[in-house]
C-alpha cells in the first residue's frame, strides 16, 4: 500500500467509523507501511498507524476535504520525525505497538487515538 492509498483508506475509515475503529481496522489488516515510513523498513508499524490515524482524525475534525488531507504537511511521510526520534521509530517496540512521542513537549499535541465516543 503506498502512502496516498494509506491516507485515503484511513480518511474513509475515520469519516465512516471514527478514529478508534480506523486504528482497529489497520491493526487487523496489518498493511505494509514501508511507503509511509520516514525511516525505512517493511511490514506493519503500529506507532506509524497510530500517528497517521491521529493526524487524519485531527484534519477531518478541522473540516478539511479529502484532497486537503492528502496535501497537508501533517500527513507528509516525514512528519512522524517531528514526534519521534529515528532510533525509536526503527525499534521493535514501536513496530509492535504504539509508543509515546519522544520529542513532543508536555504542552504540545501528541499522537494518540481517541477511543471515546464523540458527543453528537
Amino acid at each position: 500500500m503506498d502512502h496516498v492509498d494509506l491516507l485515503r483508506t484511513i480518511t474513509r475509515l475515520v469519516r465512516d467509523a471514527g478514529p478508534a475503529a480506523a486504528l482497529d481496522a489497520l491493526r487487523r489488516s496489518r498493511p505494509d507501511l514501508a511507503a509511509s515510513s520516514p525511516v525505512g523498513g517493511s511490514g506493519y508499524h503500529d506507532t506509524l498507524a497510530v500517528f497517521h490515524v491521529w493526524a487524519v482524525d485531527r484534519l477531518v475534525a478541522a473540516g478539511l476535504s479529502d484532497a486537503a488531507i492528502l496535501w497537508h504537511p501533517l500527513t507528509d511521510v516525514r512528519s512522524p520525525l517531528s514526534w519521534w526520534d529515528a532510533d525509536t521509530l526503527v525499534s521493535i517496540e514501536a513496530r509492535t505497538h504504539g509508543v509515546a512521542s519522544t520529542l513532543a513537549e508536555a504542552w504540545e499535541p501528541a499522537p494518540v487515538v481517541r477511543t471515546e465516543a464523540l458527543a453528537a
